[in-house]
């Protein structure tokens, strides 16, 4: 499992260095399909409870909400890069440094190394650069990618108990997640028709 995890480390990263929307869009999809297989592969029971969890993770994290912003940014005909976080050194310094700090905090809070440990220090990692992200960038489609990445983020970590969320819990996170991705796309859209409705015309001069 330490191996899906560090990839999952690899897919919070990359999409950082790349100044692209849509390598932004296939990394919160990567994200989704990596949790979906960490919850496959711990030993599912085929209760409820985690049959709905695979759900959420596959077709709510690892496609509808990437494939909600991609459409969006497809019919507005976005086309040039936006990067996550600003293209210089020193973000992809602060970047990298916040990786570190997570693995030292988990290495404080999990004194033996293994699975466990590993678990949180990415889980860590994936909530800083998410708030990293929404606390260096202003435009409407970073801050929703910092959002979810933060929610990804409490996500990984909520796979490493092992007894499943409750059905009523894990469906109420569904559909908050869902609720949350409508008014991303809705705001997205209204943004979009804001900018490019005609200005209205000045007023004569008396």
């Amino acid at each position: 499992m330490n191996g899906v995890l560090i990839a999952f480390a690899l897919v919070l990263l990359l999409p950082l260095f790349i100044a692209t929307w849509r390598a932004s869009l296939l990394g919160l999809s990567l994200q989704g399909f990596l949790m979906s297989w960490i919850a496959f592969h711990r030993g599912v029971e085929w209760s409820a409870a985690a049959i709905l969890e695979l759900v959420d993770l596959v077709l709510v994290r690892g496609i509808g909400a990437p494939v909600v912003l991609w459409l969006v940014m497809r019919q507005q005909g976005v086309r040039h890069g936006r990067p996550l976080i600003s293209s210089n050194l020193l973000s992809w310094g602060m970047a990298l440094a916040l990786v570190l700090i997570a693995f030292r905090v988990a290495d404080k809070l999990v004194p033996t190394d293994g699975e466990a440990q590993t678990w949180v220090a990415v889980s860590t990692s994936g909530l800083l650069l998410g708030l990293l992200v929404l606390a260096t960038q202003t435009d409407a489609f970073s801050q929703m990618e910092g959002a979810l990445r933060v929610e990804n983020a409490i996500a990984l970590f909520d796979l490493s108990d092992e007894p499943h969320s409750p059905v009523g819990v894990r469906l109420a996170q569904s559909l908050l997640l869902v609720a949350t991705m409508a008014l991303f796309r809705w705001y997205l859209v209204h943004l979009s028709r804001e900018a490019n409705a005609p200005a209205a015309p000045e007023a004569p001069p008396l």
